[in-house]
């Protein structure tokens, strides 16, 4: 995406955020400039309290000064507002492109409302992956050997040529989905494992999701809601 057309998105997610709100802040470039839009609007005198999806993103509210709660200071989240990796016409969606899958899958479905912010390369007729897959370190040839028996291509991920590890200490497996028929059975097989601790598919989907068509913002409903969608 664009830098540009994720401040455009920035700033049209900052009109869904209301005073008193406790946000879920999400993590990767994408919600990168929606928390810088949200700093500028708390310190132009928005009051809301975060929940932060990594360290990375704690980092950023801390220097901003967005107050952040912890998951235990808190029994709702109002709203999240987070980026994708892909998002099918059902709107069943992929994530965990930042690595911070298990965290942003907590958040969201501790969420009373979830706002995905998505360029127009996210939307595809069918999942296709990689599909990340959360693992500890110690499960991983047992997880590879299971992937294998499927004759499903998986790939440990790799950051400056080590293995990327996640804020919670564990492995990242992106596994290619081009040989899956069924993602959602696919994903809960896999959470099955002992070992695997979370999947990139997002069981919760998402009320709303903010694009950009042509320079213009526009709102797409979940096919359960009402209200439909629209330019915003």
């Amino acid at each position: 995406m664009y830098e540009q057309e994720k401040t455009i998105l920035a700033k049209a997610a900052i009109k869904h955020v209301r005073n008193g709100m406790i946000l879920g802040l999400g993590t990767g470039s994408t919600t990168r400039s929606f928390i810088d839009v949200l700093g500028k609007w708390v310190e132009e005198g928005g009051q809301v309290q975060g929940v932060a999806t990594s360290d990375e993103t704690v980092e950023q509210a801390n220097r901003l000064n967005i107050p952040l709660l912890s998951l235990e200071e808190v029994t709702h989240i109002d709203l999240i507002v987070d980026g994708i990796d892909q998002i099918d016409p059902h709107f069943r969606v992929l994530k965990g492109g930042g690595g911070a899958l298990f965290r942003e899958k907590v958040v969201a479905l501790m969420s009373r409302k979830i706002l995905y912010l998505a360029d127009a390369s996210k939307f595809v007729h069918h999942l296709n992956g990689p599909l990340p897959v959360e693992i500890d370190a110690f499960a991983r040839p047992y997880v590879e050997r299971f992937l294998q028996d499927k004759h499903v291509d998986v790939t440990l991920r790799e950051q400056g040529g080590k293995p990327f590890v996640t804020d919670g200490g564990h492995l990242i497996l992106d596994v290619d989905l081009k040989q899956v028929q069924d993602v959602q059975h696919f994903a809960k097989e896999l959470k099955s494992l002992t070992g695997v601790l979370e999947t990139g598919y997002f069981e919760r989907q998402p009320d709303h999701v903010l694009t950009v068509e042509q320079g213009q913002v526009r709102q797409l409903a979940h096919p359960d809601l009402r209200d439909g969608g629209g330019l915003v």
